[in-house]
């Protein structure tokens, strides 16, 4: 199964909130390629879900430092951080 297939299937898991599965998967990913990005940023979304809101921003701050040019993922973590303050 290629990348995109898998990435794929990791996000129809993410989309039906099955947040322990899709966490688990995208760390999966992550350990083969540590750079893969959308994995970094799917892997924060999950951990939010979970209300993970450190590990979340942790996460996406990696996507970002990966793909600074990025405006989804320098978005998501601004409200990752807001919503972790409360906002």
């Amino acid at each position: 199964m290629n990348s995109d297939r898998i990435m794929y299937s990791n996000f129809m898991i993410l989309n039906q909130g099955k947040w322990s599965e899709a966490i688990a998967a995208y760390q999966r990913a992550l350990q083969i390629d540590p750079n893969y990005v959308m994995a970094h940023c799917n892997l924060g979304i999950a951990l939010k879900g979970q209300g993970k809101f450190g590990e979340a921003i942790a996460e996406l701050e990696i996507a970002v430092r990966l793909n600074p040019s990025s405006t989804l993922f320098r978005k998501n973590l601004e409200i990752y951080r807001n919503e972790k303050k409360g906002f």
